[in-house]
């Protein structure tokens, strides 16, 4: 028997059955077959808010593979719940206990790391994994330089057939930068979008705490940076100056006094203003932002390109696992375990990308590694497709693993309507120009 409409009516459904209506049939007191317009069965209320993502977020708890990837991805809210229990900062023993319940979602370089801590707690299991990475660290830190070491001659070759005036901001750049990988101090002039920069990523580990009154706290230090002048100058030092003392007010009287990453960052800022000297980490971004500072001015494009592209060369940390653990080393170990963890945790992706118009609808939701969601930005589906062809597989894998919710009643018990499933398959379909083609003939 089918249902030819379905409506509301106080808390409770009125449903035709060939015409018969149907009244006060209790949406959660009984599991009624029902089916949708489609014709398609399920066990469960039909949503009728679904115009956000908490109902995709829901499902996040039960498994989802990656759209894109086929990974088994970590529910986002599993990975705060250790954090706001500092679970990461225990002994590597329990934390590896951690990190085994997620080996099949950890990848990439995070999973090559995940092989040096198991390594190192062998031999000091009550060490906490920070502690076994700078174990390692004076190791990896020499086979980077290795690898850095003749980029940086080349740069300097170029920089020889320059002006006097690149010459010698250049040797001030590379003198700086061999304090910096040497770990020595250095005098840096003050940066507002630096400290932005920094600030934003801190920020984006706070808001991801179920603390209410650390968000708020941020959020509130965040607008306060938005006052900063673009450049630091003769002129504008003073308001710099006011600004930032201004966060460090609000910084001490909020919940966040404590938090270590963005007390060195104000202390760090207030020490650069005042021209001291401070040991900074080698950053590849910033020595490319600052390389371009001396060459612009030049004013040839070639040029600028010819050095750009073979500072570019120097290592990343998604590139080498030499830079990633020197980056890993200057962390705290709740850092670390959200590091490991992060990039495979479930995300919402806009299928049709928010900036070119996709809407804020379940109809236009999917799920999708936080890293992977982020690297695909607003690429076209199509085009993501044809540069990533084994996501019509994993879109598959992704839509098999609904319906088999959907049939251990999952759907039911969140309030989702399977209608999701239906309109998942439609929507990848018609954004990726048919190049996914989705089978749901198993619902």
């Amino acid at each position: 028997m089918k249902v030819r409409a379905v409506t509301l009516n106080n808390g409770r459904y009125i449903i035709n059955l060939d015409g018969n209506t149907r009244r006060n049939r209790s949406v959660l007191s009984e599991r009624a077959e029902l089916y949708d317009l489609a014709g398609i069965p399920f066990y469960t209320p039909i949503s009728f808010g679904m115009q956000n993502s908490a109902k995709l977020r829901d499902l996040f708890g039960y498994g989802l593979p990656c759209m894109y990837s086929g990974i088994k991805m970590i529910d986002p809210r599993e990975l705060m719940k250790y954090i706001s229990v500092f679970a990461f900062n225990g002994p590597a023993s329990d934390v590896l206990k951690i990190f085994a319940k997620y080996d099949k979602s950890i990848t990439g370089m995070e999973r090559k790391v995940l092989e040096i801590l198991r390594d190192r707690a062998v031999i000091n299991p009550n060490k906490n994994i920070q502690q076994l990475i700078q174990e390692v660290e004076p190791v990896y830190r020499r086979r980077l330089g290795k690898r850095q070491a003749p980029i940086f001659h080349e740069i300097s070759e170029i920089f020889k057939e320059l002006p006097q005036i690149q010459r010698s901001q250049f040797e001030k750049l590379m003198a700086d930068t061999k304090k910096k990988l040497d770990e020595k101090p250095v005098t840096l002039h003050f940066s507002a979008n630096e400290f932005k920069y920094k600030f934003f990523k801190i920020k984006e580990f706070i808001v991801n705490k179920p603390d209410k009154k650390a968000r708020k706290a941020v959020n509130e230090i965040f607008k306060e940076t938005k006052k900063f002048a673009d450049k630091t100058t003769d002129q504008t030092i003073k308001k710099q100056r006011d600004v930032l003392a201004n966060i460090e007010k609000l910084f001490n009287k909020s919940v966040l006094k404590d938090n270590e990453d963005l007390r060195e960052l104000i202390e760090t800022s207030k020490d650069r203003l005042a021209h001291k000297e401070i040991i900074v980490p080698f950053s590849r971004k910033s020595f490319i932002y600052d390389l371009d500072k001396i060459i612009k001015p030049l004013g040839d494009a070639k040029l600028e390109e010819r050095v750009l592209k073979k500072a570019s060369q120097l290592p990343t940390s998604s590139q080498s696992l030499s830079a990633y653990i020197l980056k890993l080393a200057d962390e705290k170990p709740e850092k670390i375990g959200y590091r490991i963890l992060r990039p495979t945790t479930a995300s919402v992706e806009h299928i049709s990308p928010k900036s070119c118009g996709g809407e804020n609808a379940m109809s236009n939701y999917g799920g999708a590694c936080a890293d992977i969601n982020s690297a695909r930005h607003h690429m076209p589906l199509d085009e993501w497709v044809i540069k990533h062809p084994e996501v019509k597989e994993n879109c598959q894998k992704y839509v098999d693993r609904l319906i088999e919710l959907y049939h251990k009643g999952v759907f039911f018990k969140l309030g989702i309507s399977p209608k999701y499933i239906v309109d998942f398959k439609n929507t990848v379909e018609t954004q990726s120009k048919n190049l996914v083609k989705l089978d749901i003939s198993k619902m």
